[in-house]
């Protein structure tokens, strides 16, 4: 699965997401401490400076519960974004 967290137009651009989503991915684990170390993270450099949170190391996807949770989380620390989900959770 891959989570990316766009603007919604292109003139904006998405902060420098670093710190945050380190803080989020935290707060996912203490949820979901299954997952540790199962989520990598990049941004683009340029602008609109796009998100990336995918899945790698051992795990192959996520629960249901933990995919909407995580968009979720994304949703709201990036307020104005647009979240899209590629890949399926595990059923």
């Amino acid at each position: 699965m891959t989570f990316w967290v766009k603007p919604r137009s292109s003139i904006e651009a998405l902060p420098e997401a670093g710190d945050l989503v380190r803080d989020l991915l935290e707060l996912f684990y203490e949820y979901f401490p299954e997952y540790e170390g199962c989520l990598g993270f990049s941004q683009s450099p340029r602008r609109p400076r796009y998100l990336f949170l995918y899945m790698e190391g051992p795990c192959g996807g996520l629960l249901p519960s933990a995919a909407l949770f995580l968009k979720d989380l994304l949703e709201n620390a990036f307020p104005g974004a647009e979240v899209r989900v590629y890949g399926k959770p595990w059923p």
